[in-house]
């Protein structure tokens, strides 16, 4: 039977409730009919809606004993208006479906409620609705709502051309993934209040790095705007979730076309991560090439073109000119460090 001194479903969501915007104009939308009702009604700013969906699945996407509620929310917005910013569209409302065990805690709701809306808050969109429900485990499903401006097109994986220069909208990668490695190490725990713990032994400035990087991980913070902002200028683009290599074959694919990472523009990344990963007895390339949630904008900028807030990683190649044919050709990698094959795949929820 269940506890009497817990609320059941309808005082969850009062809880939840008190933490969210009323309807009315608010973020880059005007929501008509906020969270309480059946469903949620916008006002879109266009007629040209974006629209995603991703979950969060306890065990796969998150670990609760290395990680915050709050922290969960935060990254579930992160990783579902990531999605409509490489569109080049911009975020305006979620949709939240959390299904958990019985004996979750109200607490825990409140907080994954409170990261979600907050971090959403940053880029205009709000939390308008969503349901509860039982599971045997936690799971997180955001459905997320964008919109492109009037006459605007969406950017697609597939405009890479050869000469392009591949860019990323971030000034680090690997963090996630080197976050994700001391979360897995004997090297850092997390205490009941969410204060992240590294061995005491370490070099205090190390530590102090080992930590951010897993906040970090369990909590990517990204210029999302740079996707509805200069992203708009960009060829293609998508953002990255799976790693460099593998969200760069995605874009070579759907454009036929070859990236060609540089390492001496990687180079940095590398050296920036290379005392964590010894710490850690991990390769910082593998974290750069490889590691994945990191939500950067991924971008195909013309030669000269790239803007403000990207930095130039790669270039784009004709696999013609690589002696592979065109579009839809599948021998061979997509995806190069220097002119030469990439040993690694990157992340993949079925591998």
């Amino acid at each position: 039977m269940r506890d009497q001194a817990r609320p059941g479903e309808a005082g969850i969501l009062a809880r939840l409730l008190s933490h969210l915007p009323p309807g009315g104009p608010g973020g880059a939308a005007s929501i008509e009919v906020g969270p309480g009702d059946d469903a949620a009604v916008l006002s879109l700013p266009s007629s040209r809606m974006v629209i995603t969906t991703d979950s969060m699945v306890e065990g796969y996407d998150f670990l609760t004993h290395a990680t915050t509620p709050a922290w969960i929310g935060h990254k579930t917005a992160v990783q579902n208006m990531a999605d409509v910013a490489a569109m080049g569209a911009r975020p305006l409302a979620l949709v939240s479906a959390v299904s958990t065990p019985e004996d979750t805690p109200v607490e825990w709701f409140e907080q994954v409620t409170i990261g979600l809306t907050r971090r959403a808050a940053r880029d205009g969109a709000q939390l308008v609705g969503g349901d509860l429900g039982r599971a045997d485990q936690c799971t997180l499903t955001i459905t997320a709502v964008g919109a492109l401006e009037h006459g605007e097109e969406p950017v697609l994986r597939s405009g890479a051309r050869p000469g392009d220069v591949i860019a990323i909208g971030a000034p680090l990668l690997g963090r996630s993934a080197a976050g994700l490695t001391g979360v897995l190490s004997d090297r850092v725990e997390m205490d009941p209040t969410g204060v992240v713990l590294v061995d005491p032994g370490l070099d205090p400035e190390l530590a102090e790095e080992l930590r951010e990087m897993v906040g970090w991980h369990n909590a990517p913070d990204p210029d999302l705007s740079l996707g509805w902002t200069t992203g708009r200028t960009a060829h293609a683009m998508m953002d990255l979730s799976d790693g460099l290599v593998r969200d760069g074959s995605r874009i070579a694919a759907a454009s036929g076309v070859l990236v060609d990472l540089a390492s001496d523009l990687l180079a940095p990344d590398v050296d920036a991560l290379r005392p964590v990963a010894d710490c850690l007895g991990a390769d910082a390339w593998e974290w750069v090439l490889h590691g994945g949630e990191e939500h950067a904008m991924l971008a195909a900028f013309g030669e000269g073109e790239v803007p403000e807030g990207f930095r130039p990683i790669g270039r784009v190649l004709s696999r013609a000119e690589q002696g592979h044919s065109g579009y839809g050709d599948s021998d061979g990698p997509r995806v190069l460090l220097d002119g030469e094959p990439i040993a690694g795949a990157g992340f993949d929820h079925f591998d």
